[in-house]
């Protein structure tokens, strides 16, 4: 009964960035926990986004690992793919065979050409300040990155603003009696965007940045995209 007095996302950011601003002493985390938070009245298109998206060898953070980490920005609504990142991620698990099969990621090419876990994360942290984080069934994303920034700097989440463009989309059918597939390839088709290649950290988040685009105008048209729909969409 007392869900009416719930405080806003944003508010609830706030009050994580005042508690957290005499935690963080050092970067990237310092940068980011500082960083302004948009009002949920912005225009969604005129903010600054990051879109992720992370390859695992498993769903629990606690057990599995990050195998690659992909992102692409989005500005003022253009996507721009001069800031798109991928690094491998050397493995602390060793990697199934069935891993293998979806994400085409050998033993062999994290330890080579993989980036220390910490390293990666840093990396990920600093692109992400200042910018709304999207990703496509955030729980992962999301899941892995708490529990990293709990392991290695003793905080259990950061100040930071997540959409979902799974949850944007079950918001969009929630009035359809039928329950459709919810994959971000399946997602994409509903739209007629093309077809790419899964499990690549990259095209994924280039992937879902179009589709995040394609929401924003079949829900909003070309009257303002309000961030507060979106919030609520993702929250559900």
């Amino acid at each position: 009964m007392f869900a009416w007095f719930k405080p806003s996302p944003l508010k609830q950011l706030a009050a994580q960035q005042r508690l957290l601003t005499s935690q963080v002493q050092s970067e990237p985390l310092l940068s980011l926990v500082n960083a302004p938070l948009p009002d949920n009245r912005t225009d969604a298109r005129l903010l600054d986004i990051i879109v992720i998206d992370f390859e695992t060898n498993g769903l629990d953070p606690t057990k599995n690992t990050v195998l690659s980490i992909g992102w692409v920005e989005i500005k003022k609504g253009i996507i721009d793919l001069s800031t798109g990142h991928h690094y491998l991620v050397r493995s602390q698990s060793p990697i199934t065979a069935h891993s293998a099969t979806i994400h085409h990621l050998l033993p062999e090419q994290l330890n080579q050409a993989g980036l220390e876990e910490n390293l990666a994360f840093s990396q990920l942290l600093k692109a992400m300040v200042g910018k709304v984080v999207i990703a496509h069934g955030c729980v992962v994303e999301k899941g892995f990155l708490e529990h990293h920034i709990q392991a290695h700097y003793q905080l259990p989440s950061l100040p930071v603003l997540w959409l979902d463009t799974l949850k944007i989309e079950q918001y969009c059918n929630q009035l359809r009696a039928r329950k459709p597939d919810w994959r971000l390839a399946s997602v994409r088709k509903a739209y007629h965007l093309p077809d790419y290649p899964a499990h690549h950290a990259l095209i994924d988040a280039i992937a879902t940045a179009e589709l995040y685009l394609a929401q924003l105008h079949g829900l909003f048209g070309s009257s303002p995209a309000q961030l507060e729909v979106l919030m609520k969409a993702s929250q559900n």
